[in-house]
């Protein structure tokens, strides 16, 4: 029985002092927090909350040996703490405790001075995502090593460099453009997609490269077949024979993205279904961020990357292709465009959305090959009629972008198809994962930018695209004016082989030069012309696409300029007016009036824009906390300086001494967050405000 007793007794012994130290680990958590809180309110400044919790910590497991030589002090030599009046002994330790929070607070305001915030890691942060930083690194070595397996380590580096052996790089092009389409390929779904929009961008990328990676629209090895039967299984929500009549193992074709599978409908339509490749989403989701390092690395390692602005570029793309990975909006618009070219000689094939979803599309079969591998029948046709195709294609983008607002902004030659023989053929639209979307004002000034080109008016050109963009605040408008000239200079006659992608780029280069921000949108329409191009010069190598967009352009801005588009957009502007009219003569009689009788005043409200308002706040601020924190360190070495005769509180300190230092502490902590507030700028101290509202 005392055996047991014992042994209950040391288990009680074991569970109350761990219990104990979970309390006292607790209170001590705890305590840091509200001392780490209260620190950084008392900067002002948003201090990291790891620095702030590691220097309360200090403070706290400070407390205790500050509190021993307190006591100690109190009571002196005779250890006999009566001596002190209880009043004063707590003076005294509100003394010690306040001094530890200022000193506490100094050295949290040298880290932020030393290493602000951000400049490190957040370790906790960085702990959770080491795990996730690893995979990524590894990754991104594999990358990086197919790309130097390929032999594209040092080519990449000089590639766009011009000058005595511009004959010889151009030469050894085909070879460096073969390299990249395999290590674009043998790095997985991203990069082939990378590849494909490449190949569209002439304008960026020398003929060898461009036809190279043309090679990607089609030449990827196909998923095989059980995997792609158990996506689309997962799909469907059943078996996909209880949907389909029929379904073709071998694919039509391949992409980085998805396959596309001949199937039949119970009802007997002949469909096709686009399946996205298992793992596709996460394999993406996982190389976007290595494609921006990359890019990263080119612009801030090469000429050429800094001066296309490839990280931009790449930043663009995965956002892109992240949308594109969502079926459900390709389904939308695939039924927005169909209905925007249904008076047009375009076919966009019929979605069926009771049998698609997130990772699977099904639509309409087109009997035909896309323009990318329909070369023996594009050489067979006339003249005539591919130069009709490339006319049909041009007139459709133009009105999509243009008069309709929505168009398609991924046409590189697989996604064109070539519909019919002979005479009779047709062209067709596929995969609208990218599509743009315009509003009427945007619409309306593009239309005028390219009657200023057809027309070569420098101010119109100018206006319409301050209007469609919006005005920077330090524009040089007259600088604006002269390179808008030059540009259109440079245009005017037409040039073959890449015109429009260089005109646009061109375009796009003085756009963003002159600090104008360019809309997603607007951005999309001149990429999506530009792009376009690679497609109609495997269609009519013939057709010049800057005449025929300015043609377009003029004959769209006279569609708009007819005697009913005129009468409506004079009803709609004098209904807008009607409300300012009917209460004008009201207004100039009271003008006249006070004007008369003397009574005529100006009134101008100052601080008018939040910035300025936000800077005044500030400088406020600044001069408030300044003048308190010279107050209270001038008054507290008074008081410590002339407060020895006061009312005695010990034996060695007055009452008048102790105020002095509780003074003095206010002004060490206040001149501590003059400090913060002078090294704050104004801009985020307003943005901090505003998070806080």
């Amino acid at each position: 029985m005392e055996n047991f007793l014992g042994e209950l007794g040391t288990v009680g012994y074991w569970v109350g002092s761990t219990l104990g130290a979970l309390i006292g680990l607790f209170l001590i958590v705890l305590m840091a927090w509200l001392i780490a809180t209260t620190v950084r309110r008392v900067l002002g400044v948003p201090v990291g909350w790891f620095r702030s919790l590691v220097v309360a910590l200090i403070m706290v497991l400070s407390t205790q040996v500050v509190m021993d030589a307190v006591i100690h002090q109190i009571a002196g030599t005779s250890g006999v703490l009566s001596e002190v009046s209880i009043p004063a002994a707590l003076v005294l330790i509100i003394i010690a405790l306040l001094w530890i929070f200022g000193l506490g607070t100094a050295l949290l305001m040298v880290l932020e001075m030393v290493l602000p915030t951000g400049t490190l890691p957040n370790p906790f942060l960085w702990t959770a995502g080491l795990r996730k930083s690893w995979s990524r690194n590894r990754r991104y070595r594999q990358v990086v090593a197919t790309f130097i397996r390929h032999g594209l380590g040092a080519n990449l580096r000089g590639f766009g460099r011009r000058g005595e052996s511009g004959a010889r790089d151009e030469r050894s092009w085909g070879s460096t453009a073969t390299a990249l389409r395999r290590a674009l390929e043998d790095s997985g779904i991203t990069f082939v997609k990378l590849g494909q929009n490449l190949s569209a961008r002439s304008d960026l990328l020398p003929a060898p490269f461009v036809r190279e990676l043309s090679r990607l629209q089609s030449d990827v090895a196909a998923e095989p077949w059980e995997s792609i039967r158990q996506a689309l299984g997962t799909s469907l929500g059943c078996d996909p024979l209880e949907v389909f009549s029929s379904v073709e193992e071998t694919p039509l074709a391949a992409a980085s993205v998805a396959q596309v599978h001949r199937a039949r409908l119970r009802d007997g339509t002949e469909v096709v279904l686009k399946v996205q490749r298992p793992g596709a989403v996460e394999e993406v989701m996982r190389d976007s961020d290595i494609v921006v390092r990359i890019c990263r690395w080119l612009q801030n390692n090469t000429t050429w990357g800094r001066s296309l602005r490839i990280l931009e570029l790449g930043r663009g793309f995965t956002r892109s292709l992240e949308e594109e990975l969502d079926y459900t909006v390709e389904a939308a618009n695939m039924q927005d465009m169909a209905a925007a070219v249904s008076d047009q000689n375009i076919t966009v094939p019929t979605v069926y959305p009771e049998f698609s979803s997130t990772r699977l599309l099904v639509m309409d079969y087109l009997p035909g090959a896309s323009v990318g591998r329909a070369q023996p029948q594009m050489l067979a046709l006339s003249p005539a009629t591919r130069r009709r195709l490339a006319q049909d294609l041009t007139n459709s983008v133009m009105r999509q972008i243009m008069d309709d607002g929505i168009f398609h902004a991924d046409l590189h030659p697989g996604n064109v198809m070539l519909l019919g023989q002979g005479e009779d053929t047709r062209l067709g639209l596929l995969d609208f994962g990218a599509v743009g979307r315009l509003d009427p004002r945007s619409q309306q000034q593009l239309v005028m930018i390219f009657a200023a080109i057809d027309r070569n008016d420098t101010r119109l050109l100018n206006d319409s695209l301050i209007e469609l963009l919006g005005r920077p605040e330090d524009l040089d408008e007259r600088r604006l004016e002269r390179e808008v000239g030059e540009l259109l200079v440079r245009y005017r006659g037409g040039m073959r082989g890449g015109s429009a992608s260089r005109l646009f780029g061109s375009l796009m280069g003085l756009i963003l030069g002159h600090g104008f921000e360019v809309p997603k949108a607007v951005a999309a329409a001149m990429r999506s012309l530009g792009g376009m191009e690679g497609t109609l010069g495997q269609i009519d190598p013939d057709l010049e696409l800057v005449t025929a967009a300015r043609e377009i352009g003029a004959d769209l801005l006279k569609n708009r300029f007819t005697p009913g588009s005129l009468k409506e957009s004079a009803t709609t502007a004098l209904l807008e007016a009607l409300p300012i009219v009917s209460q004008l003569p009201r207004r100039v009689n009271r003008i006249a009036d006070d004007l008369q009788g003397g009574r005529l005043s100006i009134n101008m409200r100052l601080l008018a824009h939040e910035n300025d308002r936000r800077y005044v706040t500030w400088l406020f601020q600044q001069v408030v906390v300044s003048i308190l924190a010279g107050f209270c360190v001038l008054g507290g070495i008074v008081l410590l300086v002339f407060g020895e005769g006061g009312p005695a509180m010990t034996s060695y300190m007055s009452w008048y001494t102790a105020m002095g230092y509780i003074v003095l502490f206010a002004g060490f902590v206040l001149s501590l967050r003059t400090v913060a507030l002078v090294m704050q700028l104004p801009e985020a101290a307003g943005a901090r405000e505003r998070d806080r509202r």
